[in-house]
């Protein structure tokens, strides 16, 4: 028997201690694998951001290494940054084809998928990446064509499992492949990498089959229209509604662009089976009574642009919410999206509207495992080493508590925050002392660089402290005040409380730009430095805030 003593190293650029912008780095000898490039969103302290991506320095630095990206399926989370990686890193991409298709709609926003490869999974086969192999296993998920990935390297195997749950009975049939875990199981893993996010719920997460009767009521006794939100991409769910939909007679209307998107790109690949006949644009929502419709939407976590949102502001172009209307919001809040959803809830309820959400009423099952299911995977794969991934520090807590219970001790159960990594060799797993370059990228739609600190701290004083703005004209040459200077403000202080402590700021910026004018002349530089920071530190003082202070200096 060979022995190496190469190491193989699993670093977390992503989705470890938090929930979002999955990204996993497996690097053995001069082969780099990506799993995942997934995206989060921002939250109320991050004001005009729009995504936040994984810090990819780690791939850059040692880019002729880095062979492919694996994709375990269409999730914002796990795909969400692919658009932004591979403009840096011009790579090939694996994955099922609706995630590729999915994909390549992404891409082509960005000018990409004519540059780009995508190749898909072949059914139950490795795929070779020097001394790696990737095989794609099926998983039961909230997305179709979801798959775990087994990695077969020369120090051992790594399952991968990212997200999943065992669902005994999915909406399109494709049951979990329990036998391909089993078989791997049989053939010895080192290392189980799992979801976690549920670990905390005992048993076994519902069938997407147990909404069936839900929907199924929900659109025979609703009198008036049925407004279902989800995510965009929770194709399962759209293929339920729409089967009840039909089957009660309504039309079914699809607005929110990803969800449009998705369902476009999954019909081609007969993902999802959906008939021309029982669909309704919106322009001819009018030609049908309340009764016979059905309206599928995004806006489910109160995204300010989504289309439950809109409605629920009477901002959306083709729906007004009406009493007679039921309205069901189908998923669960993001951590941190809770005060957005309650808001869209509430204006609904104003307005009149049947408001359905899974506080009250069972209209959302999980697309990740109950603590059964976690135990099943473990008990399928019988890894010698375990780990959770894609969950926050108190899943992790608990899913060592479950596998302590299982008979695992302490030593063969890991977890790892971003930056850190696994090393894995021939004598076993652990986690290693370094740390990698790591952190998050923050984009705002323009700023292909990110958002930087600076830009993020200068937005949150706007929004807490306001903007003043300082102008006034100096003689070039001698730096003498000729008008001014004039202090203008927003949100700041009402009109009636600035306008002392403006005359004395005033005063303040005559003095400093006297001083810089006679000790450094009249260098534009300096003159807009002395007067930001004059105007700053005295506002600071007078009234305890940090406004933004913008000096414009004209010289004439």
């Amino acid at each position: 028997m060979s022995i190496t003593k190469s190491k193989l190293k699993i670093i977390s650029l992503g989705g470890s201690g938090d929930i979002g912008k999955n990204m996993l780095a497996f690097h053995y000898e001069d082969t780099i694998l990506v799993v995942d490039a997934g995206v989060m969103f921002p939250n109320q302290e991050q004001p005009g951001v729009d995504l936040i991506i994984p810090d990819i320095t780690y791939l850059l630095e040692h880019r002729e290494k880095v062979k492919a990206i694996c994709l375990t399926h269409g999730h914002e989370d796990h795909i969400g940054a692919l658009p932004y990686v591979l403009k840096q890193l011009q790579v090939p991409v694996y994955g099922s084809a609706l995630t590729l298709g999915m994909v390549k709609e992404k891409l082509s926003e960005h000018g990409l998928a004519s540059s780009t490869t995508l190749i898909p999974y072949p059914d139950r086969t490795p795929v070779n990446f020097g001394a790696m192999q990737v095989e794609a296993i099926h998983v039961t998920h909230s997305l179709p064509e979801t798959c775990s990935l087994a990695i077969r390297t020369p120090v051992g195997v790594v399952i991968h499992t990212s997200d999943f749950k065992i669902d005994q009975t999915p909406v399109d049939g494709r049951i979990f492949d329990a036998a391909q875990f089993s078989k791997y199981g049989e053939e010895g893993v080192k290392l189980l990498i799992s979801d976690c996010i549920n670990v905390e719920r005992k048993g076994w997460s519902p069938s997407e089959q147990t909404l069936v009767p839900v929907f199924d009521s929900f659109m025979r006794d609703s009198e008036g229209r049925v407004i279902i939100a989800t995510f965009g991409s929770n194709l399962h769910r759209v293929q339920t509604v729409y089967n009840m939909a039909v089957k009660n007679g309504r039309k079914l209307a699809i607005y929110g662009r990803s969800m449009t998107q998705n369902v476009a790109t999954a019909r081609a690949l007969g993902v999802l089976i959906l008939d021309d006949r029982h669909l309704v644009k919106g322009d001819d929502l009018s030609g049908y009574k309340p009764s016979e419709l059905a309206i599928l939407t995004t806006g489910s976590q109160g995204e300010p642009l989504a289309g439950l949102t809109r409605m629920s502001r009477d901002e959306h172009a083709k729906v007004q919410i009406q009493p007679s209307d039921t309205v069901i919001l189908s998923s669960t809040p993001i951590p941190g999206n809770e005060a957005m959803v309650w808001r869209v809830v509430n204006r609904i309820v104003r307005l009149g509207a049947h408001v359905f959400y899974d506080n009250i009423q069972n209209v959302h099952v999980s697309g990740h495992g109950y603590q059964e299911e976690l135990k099943m995977m473990i008990n399928l794969t019988r890894p010698e080493f375990v780990c959770p991934y894609h969950g926050e520090p108190r899943h992790y807590v608990a899913y060592g508590h479950m596998v302590e219970e299982m008979g695992y001790p302490k030593e063969q159960s890991l977890h790892f925050e971003i930056g850190q990594a696994l090393e894995m060799d021939e004598d076993g797993v652990r986690r290693s002392e370094d740390l990698y370059p790591h952190g998050s990228v923050l984009v705002d739609g323009i700023s292909s660089g990110g958002v930087s600190d600076a830009i993020l701290r200068d937005r949150r004083h706007l929004a807490q402290d306001g903007t003043v703005i300082v102008t006034l004209s100096v003689e070039r040459g001698t730096g003498e005040i000729l008008a001014g200077p004039d202090l203008l403000s927003r949100g700041f202080l009402h009109p009636e409380d600035s306008n002392v402590i403006f005359e004395e700021t005033a005063e303040k910026v005559v003095q400093a730009v006297e001083e810089v004018s006679d000790d450094q002349g009249t260098d534009q530089d300096s003159l807009r430095l002395a007067v930001h920071e004059t105007v700053s530190r005295y506002l600071r003082k007078k009234t305890g805030r940090r406004p933004v202070v913008i000096p414009i200096i004209m010289e004439i």
